[in-house]
């Protein structure tokens, strides 16, 4: 089977590094992957180092027509068996090159994937074969926006690597840190971009501290617009939390592992994430998470007790931080349940098994 994954994002994040972390397994089990990626970008380089087929494609900025040409000889040429979006932002540009390729008869399927959740109007979107969500809160906010969608759909959840076993030193209280050296209990963390609503986060914050005054929360990742931190960086010297807030700048892949292990929770304050590939991060190396009860991240925790979701706002939050704080034997038990948890549903095996059937099981 040949695939053809479509990714002309300019940057890198949780999109991609879902792609890295896909396609091997795809390949281990006989798909023939390329990727097409925007000339120039960061997912063109990486992906390249990585070792993996890329074809690069002009900016659709600078050129859109180019860009739609280029990518219909690619097409011609390959003919491959399944066009895979996996952004929507290139539906429409991709789509046009498709049936420029071959404007009179189809080849291959065309399959579109919705990461985030938008209830933005997509044209062609009823003429594809096949349409992923990455949660029942993409998929609910796409329906809200296309009632009368023709194509089969599925929600097909991210999977992850598990990279080894987490420590008995993990699930006690004043073990030494491995990244953030020299800091004590409580250490909270929050993973993922600064558009994330991390500025409510300070509010929970200004509560918390008048349990627990030594309370450190680590916002992890690219720190380097002002335009994203500096409304973080305000509120938090208004609430008078600005000693107990630590920003690590961003932090190599790599290196996640050991900021998990120091962290005594999780959290997130983002009410619309598509799917929270940072909470299966979180719950493998055994840190439970709190989160509101919105968003994609919903499908994680429903039926389980590896996190809490929280109804309300700063206030509930912040009380329920503070009872999970207080409350160690729970905490360390919703670690152990996290790690089972995501071995038993959101592994990197489980979701290429399920891509692998949808790629199959497309209509002729």
């Amino acid at each position: 089977m040949k695939l053809l994954v479509v990714n002309n994002d300019k940057g890198w994040g949780g999109g991609q590094e879902h792609l890295k972390e896909l396609i091997p397994h795809l390949e281990a089990s006989g798909c023939c992957t390329r990727l097409l990626c925007r000339s120039g970008s960061l997912s063109e380089g990486n992906f390249k180092r990585l070792g993996y087929s890329v074809t690069a494609v002009t900016d659709r900025k600078k050129s859109l027509w180019r860009s739609i040409t280029e990518t219909a000889v690619l097409l011609r040429r390959e003919s491959f068996d399944i066009i895979m979006v996996t952004r929507e932002h290139d539906l429409t540009a991709t789509f046009l090159a498709w049936k420029l390729a071959f404007p009179f008869r189809r080849r291959g399927k065309f399959v579109i994937c919705y990461h985030t959740a938008t209830s933005r109007k997509q044209p062609f979107l009823n003429r594809v074969d096949g349409v992923v969500c990455i949660s029942g809160h993409v998929r609910d906010r796409l329906l809200s926006a296309h009632r009368a969608l023709t194509p089969p759909l599925w929600v097909i959840s991210n999977g992850i690597r598990i990279d080894g076993d987490v420590t008995p030193e993990k699930f006690t209280r004043e073990r030494p840190r491995r990244y953030f050296t020299g800091l004590g209990f409580p250490l909270i963390g929050m993973v993922g971009a600064f558009f994330k609503n991390q500025t409510e986060l300070m509010e929970v914050v200004a509560l918390v501290k008048g349990s627990f005054p030594a309370v450190r929360v680590a916002l992890v990742g690219d720190d380097t617009d002002p335009g994203l931190t500096g409304a973080i960086g305000e509120r938090a010297q208004a609430l008078g939390v600005e000693d107990n807030l630590v920003m690590t700048g961003k932090v190599p892949h790599e290196r996640l592992r050991e900021l998990y292990f120091d962290f005594d929770l999780t959290v997130s304050t983002f009410r619309n994430e598509g799917f929270g590939l940072v909470h299966l991060e979180s719950l493998a190396n055994g840190t439970p998470v709190v989160a509101y009860d919105e968003g994609g991240q919903v499908d994680i925790f429903r039926g389980s007790s590896a996190g809490v979701l929280v109804h309300g706002g700063a206030a509930e939050f912040a009380a329920a931080l503070i009872q999970l704080l207080r409350d160690h034997e729970r905490r360390f038990a919703m670690g152990r349940e996290g790690m089972e948890l995501v071995r038993s549903r959101y592994t990197v095996q489980a979701m290429t098994a399920a891509y692998l059937t949808l790629f199959r099981g497309l209509p002729p």
